[in-house]
């Protein structure tokens, strides 16, 4: 790895507005994963056949995995964790 491209990671690391950045960013995936969450549940209420729940069940389970995780890293920005 080049000096330059270390330098400038670390540079982006240490930047405050950077920061902010990452949360917003954050927040809005975060936020499209809940509405993805419930359209989810939804459509598994609404599944009759066995395949098609146990596919959606896979996703939702996915999704909340994932979602779990984006939680966990905007409590470590904002230094909860």
């Amino acid at each position: 790895m080049k000096t330059s491209t270390v330098v400038n990671s670390l540079q982006d690391i240490l930047d405050l507005g950077s920061k902010k950045k990452k949360k917003a960013a954050l927040k809005k995936i975060l936020k499209k994963l809940k509405k993805k969450q419930i359209g989810l549940k939804k459509k598994l209420a609404a599944t009759q056949g066995d395949k098609g729940k146990k596919a959606l069940t896979a996703k939702l389970k996915v999704n909340q995995a994932h979602r779990k995780k984006g939680l966990k890293a905007l409590r470590m920005l904002n230094g909860k964790e």
